[in-house]
């Protein structure tokens, strides 16, 4: 006698408010990352707007005020004209007096210097500021961090330290411009298996967005 096969159980179709919550997450994915963006251009307008108005004459700072965007127009031009004039021989020797005078005052030459040597190799589209990407132990053991060697060449600062040392950025999360500097051991540095746009991508993503799939011949994590 054959035994008759069981009935399968109906499926449960998800109520209503599963679908309302699922629904919802998928518009703020979809949304969230329009409006974070348009939020921070509209801050960065906002920001050079609200200084180069007030040094406008006053015949043209109404238009300017009732124009979202006018100063950021301006200081674009003004860029440009100031990077037209200066390509030339005589732009380029007003530059070199303007420097000298410059590094006349001690603490205003360290502020240019430096300022100048970070915008330079940002501003350079064919060299690279971040050199790797690297995982270290900070603040405590245990607590891993993702770090950006951007300076190998550290003799003074490894003659100070008694070891050999490298220059390891470390951003803050979301906002990388801002962050700290921390000289290592390279002892201390375990290499990431992939490239440095990855790991900034995971620091802006506060660690949502997970890194590619690393190729055979990528470099692994130690593991324990």
């Amino acid at each position: 006698m054959r035994q008759a096969s069981l009935p399968s159980p109906p499926r449960s179709r998800p109520g209503l408010l599963v679908w309302l919550r699922n629904n919802f997450l998928y518009g703020v994915a979809v949304v969230l990352p329009f409006a974070v963006t348009f939020w921070l251009i509209w801050g960065v307008v906002s920001f050079i707007d609200d200084r180069i108005t007030p040094l406008l004459p006053e015949t043209l700072r109404p238009l300017a005020e009732a124009l979202p965007g006018a100063g950021l127009i301006i200081a674009l031009i003004g860029l440009t004209a100031v990077g037209a004039l200066t390509a030339n021989l005589v732009g380029r020797i007003v530059v070199r007096a303007g420097e000298r005078l410059v590094n006349r005052v001690p603490l205003v030459r360290s502020i240019y210097g430096g300022a100048k040597q970070v915008l330079e190799n940002i501003s350079t589209p064919k060299r690279q500021s971040f050199k790797q990407a690297v995982l270290f132990e900070f603040p405590q053991p245990g607590a891993w961090t993702i770090g950006f060697i951007t300076n190998e060449d550290t003799r003074e600062i490894s003659a100070i330290a008694g070891e050999e040392v490298v220059a390891v950025y470390v951003p803050q999360v979301p906002v990388p411009t801002t962050g700290f500097l921390q000289y290592l051991s390279r002892s201390k540095l375990r290499p990431l298996p992939f490239g440095p746009e990855e790991a900034l991508k995971m620091c802006i993503s506060l660690g949502m967005l997970g890194e590619r799939k690393a190729e055979p011949d990528d470099q692994r994590l130690p593991t324990d």
